[in-house]
């Protein structure tokens, strides 16, 4: 039985300063697998991601997320089923324990809950012995790995990565994928990718999309793979 698409995007258009930054009149990302868009900087992918996370708004268009319009939807639930990690992490000026569990604690789980999983995420991702260690004393990778652990951790069924692995170090990079493809194969998660990284996107893209000045330019339904493996068709 084929799944749900995660998204349906139809006539989206996204200005900015007079300047049209995405015109994708057609797009569906399929659910419960790994795609991937690229492209070269400042062609739109992280626009478009913010538009799928439900933190901008696009300047026209219809955004479906699981069947459900999203555009102008202020349903607190259907944003909860997104999680954007940003290029640049973003992280709050505390432990990186606290950074870690903040969504676990944000859903009100058990202390025991939150303690058992916010380890297991650090331990998958060599955060272990860094849970005490305050936030602003990390290296980039480690921001990075921190910002993914973040994610990870609460299990929504879409997670969304700006460039996941640019400050991942050469040990880091095939944790992450394996990371991610067991949240596939476990959970069902659907994760949308923009990145530049050729290696990840061999070794984990179901689908590879194409942006180029904002459209989507290789040919629809092309680069498909089963989840977890390599495209069939060479999409960069």
């Amino acid at each position: 039985m084929t799944s749900p698409d995660a998204y349906v995007i139809r006539g989206l258009r996204h200005e900015y300063d007079g300047r049209t930054v995405l015109d994708i009149p057609r797009l569906e990302i399929p659910a419960q697998g790994i795609s991937t868009f690229m492209g070269p900087n400042g062609c739109g992918k992280t626009t478009l991601l913010s538009i799928l996370a439900l933190i901008r708004t696009p300047s026209e268009g219809s955004v479906r997320l699981g069947g459900v319009e999203s555009v102008g939807n202020r349903d607190r639930n259907l944003r909860r089923r997104v999680t954007l990690v940003h290029q640049k992490p973003v992280l709050f000026s505390t432990t990186v324990r606290k950074n870690i569990s903040y969504g676990l604690r944000v859903l009100g789980l058990p202390q025991r809950e939150i303690r058992n999983r916010t380890e297991e995420i650090a331990r998958a991702l060599g955060l272990a012995e860094s849970l005490d260690k305050h936030a602003h004393l990390l290296s980039g990778g480690e921001a990075q790995r921190v910002a993914l652990a973040r994610a990870l951790v609460i299990e929504t069924p879409i997670l969304l990565l700006d460039e996941p692995t640019n400050s991942l170090d050469d040990d880091s990079r095939p944790i992450l994928a394996g990371l991610l493809h067991r949240a596939v194969q476990s959970r069902n998660t659907t994760v949308i990718m923009a990145t530049h990284d050729p290696d990840i996107v061999s070794a984990l893209s179901s689908r590879v999309f194409r942006l180029e000045k904002g459209k989507i330019t290789q040919p629809h339904g092309q680069g498909q793979a089963p989840p977890g493996g390599r495209p069939r068709e060479n999409a960069h």
